[in-house]
């Protein structure tokens, strides 16, 4: 499993994203695979690092071997929990910063055109982490 500190704040960005969007149903649809990429890609347009399109795929693919490394559903969710705890600690992450990321997560959410309670409750979990009224999906 790769450590925790070996991971900037995209690396756990793009956990939050895949995590929510595969632990909700079990299931990684196309579609959300789809806004998660988007996703990254918007994130790393507004920062100053230098990307491109074939970077966004590399980071969305180290994400997701994270993810998929960890074997036990429990240990899963600590990596979430982490993964958010982490990007909070970043000094750019405000209420702003937690708002759009919630966003972000209900376009997952609604990706498939099916919304689960899980999402629903998750959206909630992760809401509580960051102090944050959940968007209404």
């Amino acid at each position: 499993m790769t450590d925790q500190n070996d991971n900037d704040w995209i690396d756990h960005y793009g956990f939050i994203l895949v995590a929510f969007a595969h632990m909700t149903d079990w299931y990684l649809a196309d579609s959300e695979l789809q806004v998660i990429s988007d996703k990254i890609n918007f994130m790393l347009a507004n920062t100053k690092q230098s990307y491109n399109s074939e970077g966004v795929a590399q980071k969305i693919v180290k994400v997701i071997n994270r993810y998929k490394s960890i074997s036990e559903d429990s240990d899963k969710m600590d990596a979430l929990f982490s993964s958010c705890a982490s990007l909070k600690k970043e000094p750019w992450f405000n209420k702003l910063a937690s708002v759009l990321l919630l966003e972000n997560l209900a376009e997952i959410a609604e990706a498939d055109h099916k919304i689960e309670e899980t999402e629903i409750q998750f959206l909630k979990n992760i809401a509580d982490v960051f102090g944050i009224n959940p968007p209404k999906i």
